[in-house]
């Protein structure tokens, strides 16, 4: 990994909350196909709770952000679909 590859952050965020099941699903299938992400956990960050509140009017975990975009509970499938 070169110097500019490092400085670009990961395309996502995954918004989760520890003993959620769907989100191991979810950084399971992240790990398996290499997608570097960042992680917000919904319960140590007042900030991500209100925004899931805001956007989708619940706190609802895995949502992930991609740009503006937030998608929720998807599947690896279709985060893959959606980074191209």
């Amino acid at each position: 990994m070169n110097e500019a590859t490092a400085a670009v952050p990961p395309a996502i965020t995954v918004l989760w909350r520890p003993g959620c099941g769907f989100c191991r699903v979810l950084f399971a299938g992240l790990e398996r196909h290499g997608i570097a992400h960042d992680t917000r956990n919904i319960w140590e960050d007042p900030e991500a709770r209100a925004l899931l509140n805001e956007r989708i009017g619940s706190e609802t975990v895995p949502s992930v952000l991609i740009g503006d975009a937030i998608l929720v509970n998807p599947s690896v499938t279709d985060l893959l679909e959606r980074l191209g």
